[in-house]
């Protein structure tokens, strides 16, 4: 070590409260600012990739209005036909109110009117069969069924197995009356988890024109729609509003949304949160810069007899200047150091034993990428600089008068 960083060294084991203070202050800005800032990205890069694999090129159509259904499905027709850029349309009759009970097995399961299309907008996976939904040509022929995972699994059903059922219709005018139906299974469906109100893993598929026969409902739930590439999400989306905006006769009772557009939303109010949180880290950076301005000053006024004596055995004014910028320097790179080292602790603690918020930590600082190294960086140079002008009152002490107070 040279001489110059041994004084500086023995210099803040002598002072040991304030070198504490400073390398406390620091540590805990430092800590601090890991934890918030990999809550931030982790869950930022969380949320991105959960999307992505949800697919981001989705669109979706619903009514404005709760329980209000203006759509159809020759609006999903005419999205198909006329929206360029969309490579599937699937409408969704949702029939939450209309129950079937397998016969034996007393099971009450949910109904979702649905096409073909839906599989490739979803990204299902495939465990058995086919997702063939179309109505059969037959009269009376067993009605093609698609089966989500914890429906089939927890009744054991498998591909060609006919289920008798009763389909209870809640007729608009508020009454029901039971209609018998036989279903056959062409498919199975691998754990999806809920897309729009819809889980998926419960549900029943059936085809669209089935299902509004049996419920005696011509309108849709949504209308779910899937673009060529990202690209064209947005272009797509505004020919789908303004398609059915014509169809409607000038009412927008529907409202379109995609992926792409929850996302940004979401980024933005992570953007408004991580204003917040730059907000919070300033605040820290300015107390661990003012830290070292204060115990800097404070060890100025005390050692002019020692600054004295180093300028009268021939110390330039740059030496003294150098010796107190690297004691603030040490101080705040050791102070540094154990900010990152208690910080990942943290954070790594809180990803292992935690879960949502906390699993989403990005357990690495070098994970972070520039952003945190450059944190470090402004950290470290907003606190060289709040010290230089402590370390320029010292330089300018003449050896004259700093001894007289000896």
């Amino acid at each position: 070590m040279t001489t110059r960083g041994g004084l500086a060294l023995r210099y803040m084991l002598r002072q040991k409260g304030r070198t504490g203070f400073v390398v406390a202050t620091y540590t805990a800005a430092v800590a601090v600012t890991l934890l918030l800032t990999s809550a931030v990205v982790g869950n930022e890069e969380s949320f991105i990739a959960e999307v992505n694999n949800l697919a981001v090129n989705w669109i979706y159509v619903q009514p404005s209005v709760p329980y209000y259904r203006p759509l159809t499905v020759g609006d999903a027709n005419a999205i198909a036909a006329d929206v360029p850029g969309i490579t599937a349309v699937a409408p969704i009759l949702w029939a939450g109110g209309d129950f079937t009970s397998w016969s034996g097995s007393g099971s009450v399961i949910t109904l979702t009117g649905t096409t073909g299309a839906l599989t490739s907008i979803f990204a299902f996976s495939k465990v058995q069969g086919s997702f063939d939904l179309a109505p059969p040509s037959t009269p009376g022929a067993p009605i093609p069924i698609v089966l989500g995972y914890q429906l089939w699994t927890e009744h054991d059903l498998s591909v060609g197995q006919t289920l008798p059922a009763q389909v209870v219709n809640i007729l608009p005018s508020g009454g029901s009356r039971p209609v018998a139906v036989t279903f056959v299974i062409t498919g199975l469906l691998g754990p999806r988890g809920t897309v729009a109100q819809i889980d998926l893993d419960q549900a029943a598929l059936v085809p669209i024109s089935t299902l509004v026969n049996l419920t005696g409902q011509p309108t849709l739930t949504y209308i779910f729609a899937s673009a060529a590439n990202s690209g064209e999400v947005q272009s797509a989306s505004n020919a789908i509003d303004q398609l059915l905006t014509a169809r409607h006769n000038g009412t927008a009772d529907f409202s379109v949304q995609n992926q792409q557009s929850e996302v940004q939303f979401v980024l933005q109010q992570i953007g408004q949160f991580q204003t917040i949180i730059q907000l919070v880290e300033m605040t820290l950076l300015m107390l661990s810069a003012f830290s070292i301005f204060v115990v800097m000053t404070m060890a100025v006024k005390d050692r002019r007899r020692e600054i004295g004596v180093l300028r009268a055995l021939g110390a330039e004014r740059a030496d003294v200047m150098v010796q107190f910028l690297l004691e603030s320097g040490l101080m705040s790179v050791v102070g540094m150091g154990l900010g990152v080292g208690l910080g990942t602790i943290a954070v790594r603690y809180l990803k292992q034993t935690g879960t949502g918020f906390y699993s989403a930590l990005v357990t690495n600082p070098i994970d972070l990428g520039f952003y945190f190294v450059e944190l470090l960086a402004v950290l470290w140079f907003v606190g060289f600089l709040f010290s230089l002008l402590p370390a320029y009152q010292a330089s300018r002490l003449e050896a004259v008068e700093a001894l007289r107070e000896m």
